[in-house]
């Protein structure tokens, strides 16, 4: 893989990871609601990042798109539950 891209791919890995353990954390609804935003802007930028990243070799592209899917998958599940959560209180 391209050291580069293995950078790039770190400096949203890291971050996305550390929002989970944030999460699971966070004692209140709208704290772990910000968290869960947070979440998905970080792997937004990084699908974003990759998506638009030039002279990448095409396996390189699918693996860095697939790793930035699995995350903006998992935080998107997470920010519906903490939406779903928000409106069955009230």
């Amino acid at each position: 893989m391209n050291e580069t891209l293995i950078s790039a791919c770190m400096m949203f890995l890291v971050p996305a990871t550390l929002l989970f353990g944030a999460l699971g954390v966070a004692n209140s609804s709208f704290l772990k609601m910000l968290v869960c935003l947070l979440g998905v802007a970080t792997t937004g930028l990084w699908l974003y990042r990759i998506w638009w990243w030039t002279n990448l070799s095409l396996i390189d592209r699918r693996t860095a798109l697939g790793l930035a899917g699995m995350f903006a998958c998992a935080w998107l599940v997470t920010f519906l539950v903490q939406l779903k959560n928000v409106f069955s209180s009230r």
